[in-house]
């Protein structure tokens, strides 16, 4: 079923509705990108600063960010599979979808926060590394509980296919989650 087949299905205050949700939810994703900007501004300006970044000495290993980078984007894809799969009505398929993505995303807050305590290197660059892993982990972190309990309810058969906004809102935080840490590990890792 299409997405405008099935907003075709709801009525006129349902779509407004909808559409209020969606556009509050961009504003604020808007809001959190330029947060998350500045921070990579400010990695910038500290490594302008530098003669060196990384500085000498620190080895920067991108074998285990670069795995993690793949599980966050495999878990969001499974989310948005969920998504689908709730819209066409199949809720074993969006329970399963959405287990997978949950774990993923489990295994990449793990990681990272294991990643956050033994930071490489010293001074500036690890405080601004900390600081950028941080941020972006205690976001995971609120919108992975919000997560949980969408699939708690899930399960609880709570959605349908013209109930889904909090399951498609809980897809776009993570894929909001994905894309801000793509740019941090390409800032952080790769340049």
């Amino acid at each position: 079923m299409s997405q405008k087949t099935l907003e075709q299905g709801l009525s006129r205050h349902e779509l407004q509705d909808l559409r209020n949700k969606r556009t509050g939810l961009a504003i604020f994703q808007i809001s959190w990108i330029m947060t998350f900007v500045c921070l990579i501004i400010v990695n910038f300006w500290m490594r302008s600063s530098q003669p060196a970044w990384p500085p000498a000495g620190v080895e920067v290993d991108v074998f285990v960010p670069t795995l993690m980078t793949i599980a966050l984007i495999a878990s969001s894809f499974f989310m948005r599979r969920g998504v689908k799969a709730l819209k066409a009505n199949a809720i074993e398929q969006f329970t399963s979808a959405w287990r997978i993505g949950l774990g993923f995303g489990v295994v990449f807050a793990v990681v990272m926060a294991y990643e956050f305590i033994t930071a490489p290197g010293s001074g500036q660059y690890r405080d601004v590394y900390r600081l950028m892993v941080g941020f972006h982990h205690v976001h995971a972190l609120a919108i992975g509980y919000y997560l949980i309990r969408v699939y708690q309810n899930g399960r609880a058969g709570h959605y349908s296919p013209t109930n889904f906004w909090p399951v498609e809102g809980g897809a776009s935080l993570w894929d909001f989650v994905t894309v801000a840490w793509v740019l941090f590990y390409v800032v952080l890792y790769l340049i």
